[in-house]
């Protein structure tokens, strides 16, 4: 797949409160909730998980849509890389040009990184450029909005160096352990 993006993605770190704000005009419906496998999955053009600690989160957008995934490690029907591949490519056209993505999550033991490196596999299989925060030292909260084409994302940690009015680089730099940008989106 040749990358022709024609838009960038904003990833932005925001308040806590500004995070629930921002999603509460959007359904319930649009939310990825618990028990976190494919299935509760959102296709929408936008959604938002919750809570992510050890487990991961793939969004791909095209820019108006976005599929929204929050995978748990603890499920075993989680690790099923097959079943992972067709979901996506059952939900996503594979075949547009315009796909971007983010990963965001997991810790540092096997069952979380399985699961993460199966979307890691995934998204450079079919070469969908994205963004990396992983392993964060608190729990996050992400989310998509079409409207402005931006990644948010909060949590407890974030508020803290938010009110010492850090910016949202300095932010997702001490709060996880890799902060990788990909060319087609920007930190703002």
């Amino acid at each position: 797949m040749q990358n022709n993006i024609t838009f960038t993605s904003g990833i932005r770190a925001i308040p806590c409160k500004q995070f629930s704000t921002e999603f509460s005009r959007i359904s319930s419906k649009n939310s990825v909730d618990y028990p976190w496998t494919l299935a509760e999955s959102v296709k929408s053009n936008s959604a938002y998980t919750r809570g992510v600690a050890d487990c991961t989160v793939c969004g791909i957008t095209d820019g108006k849509d976005v599929l929204l995934m929050h995978v748990c490690p603890t499920m075993k029907t989680n690790h099923n890389v097959s079943g992972l591949r067709q979901f996506i490519a059952r939900n996503i056209d594979l075949k547009n040009e315009n796909l971007q993505g983010i990963l965001i999550g997991s810790k540092q033991n096997k069952l979380s990184q399985n699961i993460y490196n199966m979307f890691l596999d995934f998204l450079n299989n079919f070469h969908i450029p994205f963004s990396e925060l992983k392993i964060a030292n608190d729990k996050v909260n992400v989310g998509y909005m079409s409207s402005t084409d931006e990644w948010l994302v909060s949590s407890l940690k974030m508020d803290k160096l938010l009110n010492k009015g850090e910016n949202s680089k300095d932010i997702f730099t001490n709060t996880f352990e890799k902060v990788t940008i990909s060319t087609v989106d920007e930190i703002v």
